[in-house]
């Protein structure tokens, strides 16, 4: 097992769900953690929870609205200041829409949070991440990717065919693997892996800033089915602790390397997402 021991780990969104399971988890191992939120209360309650679990543990909280990326830049800013290394970076912070919403640069808000939150972020912390000793990025993706055949480059919104949603959903996490592949490429000279993992089913907050009818019925319908925070943690923690074995790039199910779609694979629509994204954050990243 990977000794995190004093190793500096950040969780985006951790104050619900997998993200809060995995933080409780990892704390056991004595790292450092620097968490993010958005909602003060539920940060104060994880904290209690993780120094009721590790008393001895360093926590620090950090308030950021992936919506918005002048709150991801102010978040990024202060956790560069602080650390002089990350050891781990856990992309988590994610929603699920049932109806249209837009981001104030005019990004449809699941694209906005689910992807261009874990680039920009990533991008804005790569240079704490890179240097002689091994980093891990681990990215929340999801068997949701499946949902769509390919990137809706025309409209990347779906402004004017939002449906329920579910279709935009699958192309946020069809984007995590294009970007966790692509990713892991540019750094494969650097020491840092990036991997991606499917949670599975999870009975968590994810989705409930909806009101839709549909949102709330279709949760209840498939509660019986979801499998708890913890189980959907299991693989995050795994690729968080396990012994360096050199893999990167690759998707995660249950602590086991699975198949994703054909597509998830394919570079050249990896690199068009980034020339995307880089456009819609309105800076280049040179790796």
């Amino acid at each position: 097992m990977w000794n995190l021991k004093d190793k500096t780990v950040v969780i985006t969104g951790a104050t619900n769900g997998i993200g809060k399971a995995a933080a409780l988890e990892l704390a056991k191992q004595g790292p450092k953690l620097l968490l993010t939120f958005r909602n003060q209360e539920l940060a104060d309650n994880l904290l209690a929870e993780i120094k009721t679990a590790a008393p001895d543990v360093s926590v620090e909280l950090i308030y950021c609205d992936f919506s918005m990326q002048s709150s991801i830049r102010e978040c990024s800013k202060e956790i560069i200041a602080s650390q002089d290394k990350i050891d781990v970076l856990i992309n988590n912070a994610g929603v699920v829409n049932t109806s249209y919403h837009e981001t104030s640069e005019g990004i449809e808000n699941t694209f906005a949070v689910n992807h261009l939150g874990y680039f920009l972020f990533t991008n804005l912390l790569l240079n704490k991440m890179k240097g002689p000793e091994e980093s891990r990025i681990i990215n929340v993706s999801s068997a949701a990717h499946s949902f769509v055949k390919d990137m809706n480059w025309e409209n990347i919104n779906f402004k004017d065919d939002f449906g329920q949603g579910m279709q935009v959903y699958g192309q946020s996490k069809l984007a995590n693997l294009l970007f966790t592949r692509h990713l892991a490429i540019k750094l494969s000279t650097d020491n840092v892996s990036v991997n991606a993992i499917h949670p599975g089913g999870v009975n968590t907050a994810l989705g409930s800033q909806n009101k839709a009818l549909f949102g709330k019925i279709l949760k209840v319908m498939l509660k019986p089915f979801f499998r708890s925070p913890l189980k959907g943690a299991s693989s995050i923690v795994y690729l968080a602790t396990k012994n360096d074995d050199g893999v990167t790039g690759e998707y995660f199910v249950d602590c086991k390397q699975a198949k994703s779609s054909s597509y998830s694979k394919n570079l050249e629509e990896a690199q068009k997402l980034w020339d995307l994204s880089e456009r819609l954050v309105n800076e280049e990243f040179s790796i």
